[in-house]
């Protein structure tokens, strides 16, 4: 099952799919996540029980989990799950596959490797296997938020914002932006020029940046410009744009060539809007005489030259002064 199917729909229902077991899976546990997840059932009337698997034995667990209870049927979300020994969490799979109930099942495991067997089929008996991304587009907070807040709204400023300032984002840090939302509320441009550039991983920042870069939208590339370029030296920006450019030279040579095999071997760091259309808008000529420029700028800065020529770099770049020969 795709996260986004199941994020629609628990959003629509408030409820689990049909199902018993719903193992999520991935590299990182996303303890906000899970904490939200587990509030929004509760917050919906479901009864929700956790389970310690740390410091439960495997056939305690599968006793309460075999036993009708009192208030009904119960969600179990079983704590801790991807701590165990990969030999404990092969048995407990086995029973998994075959459970029938009477309760319902949601655990995570990164053992990718042996969840990676039960994805082929996404489903094995009554065990739906949820693969959950390192990172998710910033263009998807709206739809993860409404686990934080019954409150916030589908669209809002601050939402659309995201997009501007991260090309994408952890599970945990899209619902600890959502708490952010609810703090803020509409007086987010503040925030966003102020904090934003420290709170989100500086990676994703660069890729927004470069995005808007070699796309040539100027004003949203100054935009995002404005809330990182004091973070760093001028040597540091003049190295981390060659480094760009010279990426970008190299996979619209391999595209034109049409080698498309080794352009994708050379798309490392570069946006995703640069790999699937922008790179068709860029000259060779333009994309070598921006490298050589920002090797000249490089030398002059360590040598006590002047920082404005990053300025002019961006100037002459998006005033297409590059594509002279």
């Amino acid at each position: 099952m795709l996260l986004s199917t199941f994020f629609e729909h628990i959003k629509r229902t408030k409820t689990l799919a049909q199902g018993r077991v719903f193992c999520f899976s991935g590299l990182i546990y996303p303890l906000l996540f899970f904490y939200h997840l587990i509030a929004f059932f509760k917050r919906n009337k479901l009864i929700v029980e956790t389970l310690d698997c740390i410091g439960m034995d495997i056939g305690s667990i599968k006793a309460l989990l075999s036993t009708m209870s009192f208030s009904g049927e119960v969600v179990y979300w079983l704590e801790g799950f991807y701590a165990l020994p990969e030999k404990k969490q092969q048995e407990m799979f086995q029973y998994f596959s075959t459970y029938e109930g009477p309760h319902r099942i949601v655990l995570f495991s990164d053992k990718v490797a042996t969840i990676n067997a039960l994805a082929t089929k996404e489903m094995v008996g009554n065990m739906h296997v949820v693969p959950l991304p390192n990172d998710i587009t910033a263009q998807d907070f709206s739809a993860v938020r409404f686990l934080v807040s019954d409150t916030l709204q589908d669209k809002s400023p601050f939402a659309s914002q995201i997009a501007m300032y991260s090309d994408y984002l952890s599970l945990d840090n899209i619902c600890l932006f959502a708490h952010y939302e609810l703090v803020v509320g509409k007086n987010s441009d503040d925030f966003f020029s102020q904090w934003m550039a420290r709170i989100v991983d500086p990676t994703s920042s660069f890729f927004v940046l470069s995005q808007h870069f070699l796309s040539k939208k100027s004003k949203p590339f100054f935009r995002q410009w404005a809330t990182v370029s004091e973070h760093y030296l001028p040597t540091f920006w003049a190295s981390f744009w060659a480094d760009q450019v010279w990426r970008a030279y190299v996979y619209c040579d391999l595209m034109k060539q049409k080698k498309y095999a080794d352009a994708k071997k050379a798309q490392y760091k570069l946006p995703f809007s640069f790999i699937n259309r922008d790179w068709s808008l860029c000259s060779l000529t333009e994309l070598r005489n921006a490298h050589q420029f920002l090797c000249s700028m490089d030398f002059r800065l360590k040598n006590g030259g002047s920082e404005l020529g990053l300025e002019h770099f961006y100037s002459k770049f998006f005033e297409n002064k590059f594509q002279q020969k």
